[in-house]
């Protein structure tokens, strides 16, 4: 897999995890399709003990990611007004942005009682979660690599004929894992 280079990455501060609700669409992920990126949404199989490949989830090669949320698409834009200012901030998926959709830091939010929400937009993006499964998750850049490491390791996947693969070992140490955050 690709070392990291050590520039800084493009896009966001955020980053999108697969978790273990991914059924990987059964082999044909919706979300792999909504990325921009080439190569950033990966089918990953595992091996079978009697032989053969089985698509067993996404995983997502977290240096290409530029955490646009294409994959993700949680709900419509909110477009909200400042009661005192008057100046516009929109909403999506969680986080705010200033009235030239700039990220703001959190402190810069103003507070839920200040704002009213004054229409909503698409921007062509879906009005639902692109997953049915809700397991994609945005999180930000670094503790997106550090939940990641529960759910696929991208040292641990090998290619086979052209795909991604993780073999039965690999699969239950991941398992295992999990189990980790989960208190299983």
């Amino acid at each position: 897999m690709a070392e990291p280079t050590g520039k800084k990455r493009k896009g966001t501060a955020l980053l999108a995890v697969m978790d273990e609700n991914c059924s990987s669409c059964a082999g044909s992920p919706l979300c792999e399709v909504h990325c921009p990126v080439d190569g950033c949404i990966n089918l990953l199989y595992e091996e079978l003990p009697q032989g053969g490949l089985k698509p067993y989830r996404v995983w997502v090669d977290n240096d290409k990611c530029i955490g646009c949320q294409m994959c993700y698409s949680d709900d419509l834009t909110k477009i909200h007004q400042h009661k005192e200012s008057g100046e516009i901030y929109y909403e999506y998926a969680g986080r705010f942005y200033d009235s030239s959709k700039k990220p703001l830091d959190p402190d810069k939010v103003p507070k839920k009682f200040q704002l009213q929400l004054i229409g909503t937009e698409s921007e062509d993006r879906l009005d639902k979660k692109i997953c049915p499964w809700d397991a994609i998750k945005m999180y930000e850049f670094d503790e997106g690599l550090e939940v990641a490491q529960y759910f696929y390791d991208a040292e641990k996947i090998k290619t086979v004929n052209g795909v991604y693969v993780v073999d039965s070992e690999e699969k239950a140490r991941l398992e295992e894992k999990q189990k980790e955050i989960y208190g299983g």
